[in-house]
C-alpha cells in the first residue's frame, strides 16, 4: 500500500529535499538572470581585467567552486572528528569491559577468600573452645592466650576482606549490574554485622555460620556464571539451595535467600 501524500511530505527526506531545492533555486536563479548578458558591451561574459569586472555568470562559477571546496573541507573535518569520536567511544567501551571483567573476577576471588577466612575462624573457635574445656592443670595460660589471639587475628582478617569487597564495589559501581551490586552489598552488610560471641560457659561461637557460608557460596556461584561475551550474569536464585543441607530447615533456608 502506497504511503499517503501528506505522510510522505512529513518525512525527513522530503523536508530535506524541499530545503535543498529552495537553497539551490535561491542561489542559482538570480545569477542566471543577471548573467544573461554583460553590463558593458565591450566586455565578454567571462572576461576579467581592469576595465571589466566579473560578470554575474563568472561570479556564479567562482561561488560554486568556493562552495564545493568548502564542502569538501567541511566534509573532511567532519569525517576526521567523527573518527576521533568513534575511537574515543571504542576506547571507553573497551576500558569499561576490562573494568567489568576485572571486577567480576576479583569479586569472585575475594569471596573465595572470605569463605576460606570464615573456615579458618571457625577452626580457631574450635581450638579455643578446646582450651576452655580442659581442667585448670592441663590448660596453660599461654595456650588460651595464643588461641584467642589467633581468633582475633582471623576475625580482623575477615573484616579487611569485606572492606576490600566494599572498595571494589564502589570503584566498579558504574559498570556492574545494579542487581549484582545490591546483592554483594547486602551480603557484605550481613557479614559485617556478625561477630564472634562468647557463651555463658566461656566458649566462643560464630553466630549463623551456616547462613553466612551459604550466602557467600551463592555469590561465588553467581559470579562464576559471568560471561565475557555477553558481559552478564546468569540468574541462579534457586540453584544454591536446592540440594543444600539447610533445605530441611525452612527458617534457615529462608534466611539464606534473603
Amino acid at each position: 500500500m502506497s504511503m499517503p501524500i501528506l505522510a510522505l511530505c512529513r518525512t525527513q527526506k522530503a523536508i530535506a529535499a524541499v530545503v535543498f531545492a529552495g537553497f539551490v533555486t535561491g542561489t542559482f536563479v538570480p545569477y542566471l538572470v543577471f548573467g544573461s548578458g554583460p553590463d558593458d558591451p565591450s566586455c565578454g561574459r567571462f572576461d576579467y581585467s581592469r576595465q571589466c569586472d566579473l560578470s554575474p555568470t563568472l561570479f556564479l562559477i567562482v561561488d560554486v567552486v568556493i562552495a564545493v571546496l568548502l564542502a569538501i573541507l567541511f566534509h573532511y573535518l567532519s569525517n576526521r572528528n567523527q573518527k576521533r569520536l568513534d575511537q574515543i567511544i571504542a576506547s571507553q567501551e573497551a576500558l569499561r569491559n576490562r573494568r567489568m571483567d576485572y571486577a567480576a573476577q576479583h569479586l569472585k576471588q575475594l569471596f573465595q577468600l572470605t569463605l576460606f577466612t570464615m573456615s579458618v575462624t571457625k577452626r580457631s573457635l574450635a581450638h579455643y573452645n578446646l582450651t576452655v574445656g580442659l581442667p585448670d592443670d592441663e590448660k596453660p595460660l599461654w595456650m588460651r592466650s595464643v588461641t584467642l589471639s589467633e581468633l582475633r587475628r582471623d576475625e580482623a582478617k575477615l573484616g579487611r576482606v569485606l572492606q576490600s569487597v566494599r572498595s571494589l564495589l564502589t570503584a566498579a559501581n558504574d559498570v556492574l549490574d545494579p542487581d549484582m551490586v545490591n546483592r554483594v552489598d547486602g551480603v557484605c552488610n550481613y557479614l559485617g554485622e556478625i561477630s564472634v560471641e562468647q557463651n555463658a560457659d566461656g566458649t566462643m561461637e560464630f553466630p549463623k555460620y551456616d547462613v553466612c557460608r551459604m550466602k557467600v557460596n551463592y555469590l561465588i556461584e553467581l559470579l562464576q556464571t559471568y560471561s565475557r561475551e555477553t558481559r552478564s550474569f546468569k540468574d541462579i536464585v534457586e540453584e544454591p539451595y536446592g540440594n543444600s543441607p539447610v533445605e530441611s530447615e525452612p527458617d534457615l533456608a529462608e534466611e539464606v535467600k534473603h
